[in-house]
């Protein structure tokens, strides 16, 4: 490493400074070698896994987990050995929507939306089918293939036995898809949860012998074989175990979204519960979370082995994972263990940085040096504000204001960003939990693809449209025409901008919208369609309201830089004889990049923060066609109570319009500044 003279000041760093600094870019390589290893994540327990087109249903698995069963959208139920080797197929005339497998893998019970519940062997031939009214939504089967129960969105429970025949069928009345089944023969057991958050327990014949309130809709159960624990799943994203005797509860876990899955080993010493916040949560024999499985897409089914050996989630996207239990557990706490590693390293390289920094300034001329002209600013500071101090103890009022509401919220949020936060209840700090999360969640992935199309599309709507009629009220010669032309495009701007933004949604109704009946008068039936409902075009739709964009505010701002510009200029330009357009270009435009550079900050943040505009027209779908990253912002603290993870998101937004900001002004350049 060498040492040099500075070219403002002159003056030369010691030898002692050197070896500081060489200290410090070794301590730096040392945490570097440390850290990057250590970032490195453990696997996760995964063995195999399948990606096709057409979501994960229903999954189910044996006993062992030997065997894997996979229901999708497609209308096709797999048979996989423990390997991902498909070993039967079965194929429905609709979505299969609810599976389940005997502990030993000899009996399948498949529910299709082909309204059939169907009884299958092992190899997934079918043994028999019984149709409902209504598409079947769930089915179980008893350990013997003895009994099977199915619900339906016809609001009943049918129960069928061995041979296909009807033992007993009720109708609720109410929603219902949670069914599970224990025992085997005479002492076959039915447990049912509906909509109105009730689990009941129904004996062979349909005799109810148990049931339990719960606070929400029930949207999944499982049972271990013995019935003496029941896990279900509820809307509201909560898990809960319950007392199968008497219906007591034991615990209950709380996750991020609606839960849409549950399993239960059969000593009920693990628990799978799967949500649609995109995770699979892992959790041990009290309710404690052992492990989380983050998946690309909300979870929409998952399965758990008899023996707790061996886990499967399914999502919306169509991807089936296969895991190890223990590999899974392991590789957490082994994670764990190397982030405590690499805190304490960062805390042990920052103290070892102080003392050098500390030692310096002691006990070196150069430290001293530096040290002095480093503290020779705030303490100037300080006494230039003690001279002034009436001045500045008449602001001290608006000061107070502006720290409270504003500075404060904005450091508030940057400090939630790295924690788990329920205002005015808990705050617990989770490091980088919260970004490791938005790098796994769609919608504010697919969000920031939509925000960079509308920063450029806002960008160019502003900076032409707006231009262009300005330079024409400007060129306008008779003042009375000028008055009113400028009046007539800037009376818009009284209007709210929620205004503008309903209008257009009839403008876009699919059903008597003015668009598809113009097209329809035109004879282009082809052309209409649901344009907030079609994914190819909903982004486009938006990007579209307020045609001609001729934003009243842009307009003012460059006609009020048009009339800054100095007569003698304009003079001069007509006696050489240029035209319009020449004067266009080579005078107003290059004066006006005052103007045009306020703009761009303006319309670039603004762009970046678009939420409005979305929220009511598409509100971000047709899936995540049109979210944008302050939507999501908006439904994780709003509406899934997620303030830490929403303050992440502000917080990269206010990184992005910060460094964006900082672009403008640095390579934006006005005439003045040019000057300078």
């Amino acid at each position: 490493m060498s040492c040099w003279r500075s070219a403002s000041s002159a003056i030369r760093l010691r030898p002692a400074v050197c070896s500081i600094a060489l200290a410090i870019a070794l301590a730096t390589s040392l945490l570097l070698g440390l850290a990057l290893p250590l970032a490195a994540q453990s696997p996760d327990g995964q063995l195999w896994g399948q990606d096709t087109a057409n979501r994960i249903q229903a999954l189910a698995l044996t006993a062992d987990g030997g065997r894997v069963v996979i229901g999708s959208r497609d209308n096709t139920l797999r048979v996989l050995d423990s390997s991902g080797e498909l070993i039967g197929q079965f194929e429905a005339e609709n979505s299969i929507s609810g599976v389940d497998i005997s502990p030993d893998g000899q009996w399948l019970a498949v529910a299709s939306e082909d309204r059939f519940v169907y009884l299958l062997d092992g190899d997934g031939n079918a043994l028999w089918k019984h149709k409902a009214s209504r598409p079947m939504n769930n089915a179980a089967v008893a350990s013997d293939g003895s009994l099977v129960a199915a619900t339906s969105d016809d609001l009943t429970v049918y129960v069928l036995d061995g041979e296909g025949n009807i033992v007993w069928q009720e109708v609720l009345g109410i929603g219902v898809e949670a069914v599970d089944i224990y025992g085997s023969g005479e002492q076959a057991r039915v447990v049912v949860g509906s909509s109105d958050g009730l689990i009941t327990i129904y004996s062979r014949t349909g005799k109810a012998l148990l049931q339990a309130g719960l606070d929400y809709s029930v949207q999944s159960v499982s049972v271990t074989p013995n019935g003496a624990r029941i896990l279900a799943g509820t809307e509201d994203g909560t898990a809960i175990l319950l007392n199968g005797a008497n219906g007591d509860e034991i615990w209950r876990f709380e996750a991020e979204d609606t839960i849409v899955g549950v399993a239960l080993a059969a000593d009920s010493s693990t628990a799978l519960v799967g949500s649609e916040d995109g995770s699979a949560y892992l959790l041990a024999g009290d309710g404690t979370l052992t492990h989380r499985f983050r998946q690309d897409d909300d979870v929409l089914s998952v399965a758990l082995a008899g023996d707790g050996s061996r886990l499967a989630i399914g999502t919306i996207a169509g991807a089936a994972r296969y895991y190890d239990r223990a590999a899974a557990v392991a590789g957490a706490a082994q994670s764990t263990a190397q982030r405590q590693r690499l805190i304490f390293i960062l805390v042990g390289v920052f103290a070892l940085l102080i003392l050098l920094a500390t030692w310096a300034a002691r006990n070196t001329a150069s430290g001293q040096l530096i040290y002095q002209r480093s503290a020779a600013g705030p303490i100037g500071l300080l006494q230039t504000m003690w001279r002034a101090r009436l001045s500045y103890l008449l602001i001290l009022p608006t000061l107070l204001l502006l720290l409270t509401f504003n500075y404060y919220p904005a450091f508030s949020g940057l400090y939630h960003a790295f924690t788990k936060w329920s205002p005015g209840v808990s705050t617990e700090w989770v490091g980088f939990a919260n970004f490791e999360f938005l790098l796994e969640d769609r919608f504010f992935l697919s969000g920031f693809r939509n925000a960079g199309i509308l920063v450029v599309v806002s960008i160019i709507k502003t900076m032409t449209f707006p231009l262009l009629v300005a330079e024409f009220i400007f060129n306008v010669r008779n003042k009375f025409s000028q008055y009113w032309f400028r009046t007539l495009f800037v009376v818009p701007i009284v209007l709210p901008a929620v205004v503008e933004i309903l209008v257009w949604n009839n403008i876009y109704d699919p059903a008597i919208g003015l668009l598809n009946e113009s097209l329809k008068l035109f004879g282009l039936e082809n052309l209409t369609r649901v344009w907030y409902g079609d994914a190819s075009v909903s982004l486009g739709a938006i990007i579209f309201i307020g045609v001609p964009w001729v934003n009243a505010f842009a307009l003012l701002i460059f006609y009020g830089g048009l009339i800054s510009i100095s007569n003698e200029i304009i003079d001069a330009s007509l006696v050489d004889g240029a035209s319009t357009w020449r004067r266009f270009w080579t005078i107003d435009l290059p004066l006006l990049m005052g103007q045009i550079k306020l703009l761009l900050i303006l319309n670039f943040i603004n762009a970046v923060q678009t939420f409005e505009l979305v929220f009511l027209t598409t509100g971000g779908g047709p899936g995540a066609a049109t979210y944008t990253p302050a939507l999501e912002l908006y439904y994780l603290a709003m509406r899934m109570d997620r303030m830490g993870v929403a303050s992440a998101i502000g917080m990269i937004l206010f990184l992005i319009i910060l460094a964006g900001t900082i672009i403008n002004m640095r390579y934006v350049r006005s005439s003045t500044e040019y000057e300078a």
